[in-house]
C-alpha cells in the first residue's frame, strides 16, 4: 500500500471539497428573484406582502406561475372572494385555494399555476393580505 504524506491527503481533500462546492451552484434561476425554479411571480419575497413583479404580461395560452417565498399567502381571482379583484368578461376565475376555502394559504417553497385563455387585465390578490396591498396583475395578449 502507498504512503501518503499528510501534505498529500490535504491537497487531495481540498481539491475534492472544491469539486463539490463548484458542483453546488445552479444556474437554473429563471424567476424574478433568482430563486431556481421560482416561477414568474412571487408571492411574498422576503416576507413583504407583494406580488413581485406587481404586474406581469403574458400571452394567450400562456401559464403562469406563482412561487410562494413566504408563508400564509394565496392567489385569488374570483370576485365574490374579493372586491379587488378583476377579470376579462368571459374569463375563468381562478384560485390557489379550494372554492369556499378563501383563507387556504400555499405553503412556502411550493408553486401554483394558471393557465390563461382570455385576453385582457386580470386583477388577483392574496386574500389573507388584500387589505395590505397585496394586489397583483396579469394583463393578457393575443
Amino acid at each position: 500500500m502507498p504512503r501518503c504524506s499528510r501534505r498529500s491527503l490535504l491537497r487531495a481533500t481540498g481539491l475534492a471539497a472544491a469539486g463539490a462546492v463548484a458542483g453546488c451552484t445552479n444556474d437554473d434561476t429563471d424567476g424574478p428573484t433568482g430563486t431556481p425554479n421560482s416561477g414568474d411571480i412571487v408571492a411574498g419575497p422576503d416576507g413583504a406582502y407583494v406580488f413581485e413583479p406587481e404586474s406581469y404580461t403574458a400571452s394567450v395560452g400562456e401559464t403562469v406561475t406563482w412561487y410562494f417565498d413566504s408563508p400564509t399567502h394565496n392567489v385569488g381571482c374570483r370576485p365574490g372572494d374579493s372586491p379587488q379583484v378583476a377579470l376579462p368578461d368571459g374569463a375563468e376565475p381562478f384560485a390557489s385555494y379550494e372554492d369556499g376555502n378563501v383563507g387556504g394559504t400555499v405553503p412556502q417553497g411550493e408553486t401554483y399555476e394558471h393557465t390563461f385563455e382570455t385576453a385582457g387585465e386580470y386583477t388577483y390578490v392574496c386574500i389573507p393580505h388584500a387589505g395590505q396591498g397585496m394586489v397583483g396583475t396579469v394583463v393578457v395578449e393575443e
